[in-house]
């Protein structure tokens, strides 16, 4: 108590007044005044006591609460940031962290509710790394403030709500977390302390509920957010596995729940006009998702409870009106049901009357279109397309009945598929009927057709298993391919685009040669939902490719010769999109210009300065308001795959590229534009290695590489490291004058967790581009640096090896013996004996692999010249070893041929909105292993040196267990 008090007494000092002054401004209507608060914070980050002097500030209570707001984000991120060792170079000192966790939570108890939002997260953030050590003493006090505010009279649910909540954001991780013995000994800590106080506490709290019903609303809502999160925290605990103390009282904790289902307050439901979910919605959606993860892994616990648990959620579901306050307490129940369908107890659906009543009380009700959904179909479009291509609606009602179809379809398909076959057949008639509302009964046709017939898939893929009792096709040809053409409602054209999306593998090619151009026409529609599932629907087809036995990759099933006499209608209607309102960011109209250039390769050159210019355009315009990551990284992408086919295919196209690029990509480098700049790197280090020699403008660029600042922001790291690498291959002339600062960035880049990768990266680099005699000064001083890097940081070791593995192949292994022999006498043996034996089999990558696995024989060679400890032979076969066994007849995914990564670039997430500047790696502008050894096999050159090894020394190779023996006679046999 004393040092929060301190905390909130303290009067701000000149530096704590600077701090406040700053968060003001970084939440200031000018962009220019909050990037220069944004500057300033982080400078602020590399001060020692900045975490407590930003919380001192959160107590002022007059400094304004949406700054205040701001200081709790600030310290959030700062622990992000800055509390893990090795997360980054300036981490938060010991002597400072312990006077946050000291006074941190009383701190939390004495601001807003706004602010403890964002301190619970950071306290969180810091649990994972500090909880259970050394923050030992927050969970007694938790425990004990909680029973004090929740127990003992007067009660406090205010303040245990709080804490509680503080409880939850720590404990939620192990909803998730990877099974483990750490986390294992943390949850029976946290179990040792809590389960008999948590059970109290429900069991007291439901005792107050009854009590509150006299009581003004007020008294029982906070009731009821109480126990919502001590569900919650039951659910935390219990979701990895089933602690003894919750399994022996699981009979109080399920009568606990029953009440809760049961529980009515008509003070406190929400009106039918409330689009959000009151207070018993919310407690009763959380004890249904603590009841399914009991159906899902404790089905033997929980079966004395499931008929009774089942009954409350029926009647909790056929209660529900289609308001959309109900939404989620219906999705969650749907979502309850359809678990137990699908688990042992199925046959709890099996009777015909039972299996007619979801249908008719349950799917059928929430599989309608709603006003709501109307309405952002018309007036908000891109919320409308994110809810339904991206999967974003995952909790919509007509989602989870889909899903609960398919759930019942698991083990009754023919029934289901009959009694649905029926009623889509009614639907159906409804809409042949006529009306202005007979549109939503074919809607609910087509999406219950989508639901029955799918058995598998994915976003990606589409339905890849299918229900052989519908008859798809025929569906198709009657009454999806009519809404394609003509005058039709947009809602249905929509859908039936969404149908040939989804089924997409199913279509022939045929069925898409008369598709496409009605697609094609699709794109001029004026409603924007109509013509952005129009160009994800021919992005996605593209990506098909046919099934063809022993052809890598298999023919696409619309390809470039099919494409061309579209392509100039096609890509006019694809920026045609991005000029309408609305769709000035259309993701999926960029994502399908970018596939269509794929697809189309070199037929794109016609047309590339057109598209160049329009993405100009389009990047001008951003650049003004970068706010959606999404449609920027396709725009990136776009330019990316235009340079790799058409630069590639025309060299002589490079110069016109750098033409057209290079004065868009100064300007975003000239506004440093942090979202911009990891993909401008990327294209230019692309640009570069499609040349033979350095162009002006390519000269003028390098010295301001080297700059400090360039480096500080994380996601410029790995693409101005490309950039680098690339100037080595094609400019080593220009490298060499400014040697020395590139092995500045290489030190800075070693001395972090987060960058030491992408050191190791620019080491190899270094070795592949420079001869022995032009970095002989510099090796022993970097190969120093390496082995001082490898004693803090072992993770490191495989890309260490790889680098050094790149140094043999350049200057031979007797090299690398004589330069570990420098640095100190008889370290060659060790590091060949610990670290290279160790680290070599983690090399990822195929071509790095190769390089090491080749490198690891030529070492060997070079031992056998020179002498070496028997140990450190055995300990390089068998590395070797190891390696070839995991390669064998298995392809590593960075093998997979071009094309098949050509149609999975990377997926963005922009559903959260804003910008995080991080390095996304563009897909098409990846680049491409350097291959060290070009004339020779791995398992040859390994097999030779064994066979030299065997000769003589042969007691090496009889030191290796027997079951290794064999393997490697078996290799050299193949070999």
């Amino acid at each position: 108590q004393n040092s929060s008090d301190a905390v909130c007494r303290l009067a701000m000092d000149a530096s704590t007044q600077a701090l406040a002054q700053c968060l003001t401004q970084s939440i200031h209507h000018e962009m220019g005044a909050r990037k220069a608060a944004e500057a300033q914070l982080e400078q602020f980050k590399q001060q020692a006591g900045c975490a407590t002097t930003v919380l001192q500030i959160l107590t002022v209570e007059t400094v304004p609460l949406e700054v205040r707001q701001s200081g709790a984000v600030f310290f959030k991120n700062l622990v992000r940031q800055h509390w893990a060792p090795d997360e980054s170079a300036v981490t938060v000192p010991d002597a400072t962290k312990q006077q946050v966790r000291d006074g941190l939570l009383e701190l939390f108890l004495c601001v807003p509710g706004k602010i403890q939002l964002q301190l619970s997260e950071a306290i969180a953030l810091i649990a994972v790394h500090d909880f259970p050590q050394p923050w030992e003493a927050l969970l007694p006090a938790l425990v004990a403030q909680t029973t004090a505010a929740l127990v003992t009279a007067p009660k406090d649910y205010k303040k245990g709500r709080a804490l509680l909540q503080i409880a939850h954001s720590i404990f939620k991780r192990y909803r998730h977390e990877f099974k483990s013995d750490t986390l294992y000994s943390e949850i029976k800590l946290v179990l040792d302390h809590l389960q008999e106080p948590l059970l109290k506490l429900f069991g007291a709290t439901l005792a107050d509920l009854s009590a509150a019903a006299a009581q003004p609303p007020e008294i029982a809502k906070e009731v009821l957010q109480v126990l919502t999160l001590l569900v919650s925290i039951h659910f935390d605990l219990c979701a990895q596995d089933l602690p003894e103390y919750f399994e022996d009282h699981l009979k109080e904790w399920m009568e606990g729940f029953v009440l809760l289902l049961k529980y009515a307050n008509g003070r406190l439901a929400a009106s039918e006009d409330d689009t959000e979910p009151d207070v018993i919605s919310v407690l009763q959606a959380e004890v249904v998702e603590d009841l399914a993860l009991f159906m899902s892994k404790y089905e033997e616990e929980f079966q004395p409870f499931l008929n009774e648990a089942l009954g409350h959620v029926w009647n909790l579901l056929i209660g529900t009106s289609l308001a959309p306050h109900h939404d989620l307490l219906v999705t969650t129940s749907i979502r309850f049901l359809t678990t137990v369908s699908t688990s042992v107890h199925h046959a709890l659906f099996a009777q015909a009357e039972v299996l007619q009543n979801v249908c008719e009380k349950i799917i059928a009700p929430n599989m309608q279109l709603l006003q709501v959904d109307l309405e952002a179909f018309e007036d908000n479009a891109s919320e409308y397309v994110r809810r339904d291509i991206e999967g974003s609606d995952a909790d919509t009602r007509r989602r989870v009945s889909c899903d609960l179809v398919r759930g019942l379809c698991r083990h009754y398909e023919a029934q289901v598929t009959q009694l649905f076959s029926a009623y889509i057949g009614s639907l159906l008639q409804t809409f042949a009927a006529g009306g202005a509302e007979s549109f939503k009964a074919k809607d609910v046709a087509i999406y219950l057709v989508i639901a029955l017939t799918i058995k598998g898939g994915n976003a990606r893929l589409g339905a890849t298993q299918t229900n052989s009792l519908v008859d798809l096709l025929d569906f198709f040809n009657s009454h999806v391919l009519p809404e394609l053409q003509g005058e039709r409602h947009p809602v249905l054209v929509a859908d039936a685009i969404k149908f040939v999306s989804t089924f997409r593998a199913q279509l022939d090619r045929p069925t898409y040669e008369r598709l496409m151009p009605l697609l094609v026409g699709l794109l001029d529609h004026k409603d924007q939902v109509v013509h952005t599932y129009a160009a994800s629907a021919i992005e996605r087809m593209l990506t098909v490719r046919e099934v063809a036995a022993g052809a890598a990759p298999p023919p696409r099933r619309f390809d470039g010769a099919q494409l061309a006499p579209l392509l100039q209608q096609l890509l006019t209607a694809l920026f045609g999109i991005l000029a309408k309102p609305g769709s000035e960011e259309n993701a999926y109209a960029m994502r399908a210009i970018m596939r269509v250039s794929v697809v189309a390769g070199e037929a794109m050159a016609p047309y590339a300065n057109v598209c160049i210019g329009s993405l100009n355009s389009i990047l001008g315009r951003v650049c003004a308001n970068p706010t959606n990551p999404t449609f920027n990284h396709y725009l990136f992408e776009t330019v990316a795959s235009l340079v790799r086919y058409i630069c590639a295919a025309t060299p002589s196209a490079v110069d016109a590229f750098e033409a057209l690029l290079f004065p868009p990509f100064q300007t975003v480098l000239q506004m440093d534009i942090s979202e911009f700049t990891p993909y401008v790197f990327q294209v230019l280090a692309q640009l570069l290695e499609c040349r033979a020699s350095l162009s002006p403008a390519y000269e003028a660029l390098f010295p301001p590489l080297l700059t400090p600042t360039m480096w500080e922001r994380p996601g410029n790291i790995p693409p101005l490291v490309r950039l680098l690498c690339a100037y080595m291959r094609v400019g080593k002339a220009v490298l060499l004058s400014k040697l020395e600062g590139v092995l500045g960035v290489f030190q800075k880049l070693l001395a972090t967790k987060a960058t030491d990768v992408h050191a190791c990266r620019l080491l190899g680099a270094l070795f592949t581009s420079f001869d022995m005699g032009e970095l002989s000064r510099y090796l022993p001083p970097l190969f120093s640096l390496c082995l001082t890097r490898l004693q803090s940081n072992k993770k490191v070791g495989p890309h260490v090896v790889s680098a050094w593995a790149v140094f043999v192949a350049r200057y031979g292994g007797a090299a690398l013996r004589t330069l570990f022999d420098t640095i100190q006498p008889g370290l060659a043996n060790t590091i060949v004996g610990r670290v290279w034996g160790e680290h070599a089999p983690s090399v990822s990558g195929a071509m790095s692999r190769k390089t090491t696995l080749i490198s690891t024989s030529r070492l060997l060679a070079a031992m056998l010249e020179t002498g070496a400890p028997s140990e450190s032979f055995v300990a390089m076969v068998h590395a070797a070893l190891a390696m070839l066994l995991a390669d064998h007849g298995v392809r590593s995914a960075s093998e997979a041929p071009a094309e098949e990564e050509e149609d999975a670039p990377q997926e963005i997430d922009g559903s959260a909105g804003g910008y995080a500047a991080a390095y996304v790696q563009l897909s098409f502008a990846a680049t491409t292993e350097t291959d060290m050894y070009p004339s020779e096999d791995s398992a040859r050159a390994f097999a030779a040196t064994v066979k030299q090894l065997l000769a003589a020394q042969p007691a090496v190779l009889q030191a290796l267990p027997a079951e290794k023996q064999q393997q490697l006679h078996e290799l050299l046999q193949r070999a």
